[in-house]
């Protein structure tokens, strides 16, 4: 799987912020969404999984949350392989070390941070 953060405008372009892109690599699936995390500064949302669209959106103002890209990255470095699981991606979730991946983004959340 590959994680891409980037600074993003969203459909209709009337809201930005950081997106935490999760997707599939390897030849058979490649790019198919397993989580994306949109930290926008309007509507924060995130997805679970392949499907849907704004609609199927996990609304993050609506589930308590204050400050998106922080709150992310706590999910990713303390339940990324039980979300990918979620997402239906269990093969993938059973291979992943949740430390290493706590420790890559503990080491990159200032770059991250700075580009909020």
């Amino acid at each position: 799987m590959r994680m891409t953060v980037a600074h993003r405008q969203g459909v209709g372009g009337t809201d930005e912020g950081l997106t935490f892109d999760i997707t599939t690599t390897g030849s058979e699936n490649a790019g198919k969404r397993i989580l994306r995390f949109d930290c926008f500064y309007k509507n924060p949302h995130y997805h679970v999984g392949p499907s849907g669209g704004l609609d199927a959106a996990h609304k993050m103002k609506e589930e308590g949350v204050k400050d998106s890209v922080r709150w992310t990255l706590t999910q990713l470095k303390t339940r990324f392989p039980s979300m990918v699981k979620e997402a239906g991606y269990e093969e993938i979730a059973e291979r992943i070390d949740q430390q290493a991946i706590a420790d890559q983004l503990t080491r990159l959340e200032p770059e991250i941070l700075a580009k909020y």
